[in-house]
């Protein structure tokens, strides 16, 4: 009653792959390099912060902690 279907030659042809270039892994990683960048320069500021602001060591800690909840903010 049921005819059997005939073998695909290719049926890899119709499978989508998304393309991936060098340029995307060059951009993810460039981005990814600078974020570790920010986050080590505003850990290193920290203390130039706190005196600059007549700040103690644990308000000075909210500079990084507000720079790191608004950078995971706007990340995705």
């Amino acid at each position: 009653m049921s005819a059997a279907a005939p073998p695909l030659e290719n049926a890899n042809a119709d499978v989508w792959r998304p393309q991936s270039t060098p340029d995307h892994a060059v951009t993810v990683t460039l981005a990814t390099f600078m974020e570790v960048l920010d986050t080590s320069i505003a850990n290193v500021a920290l203390p130039h912060i706190a005196g600059s602001l007549s700040a103690g060591q644990d308000e000075s800690t909210w500079v990084l902690t507000s720079y790191l909840v608004s950078n995971a903010i706007v990340l995705p």
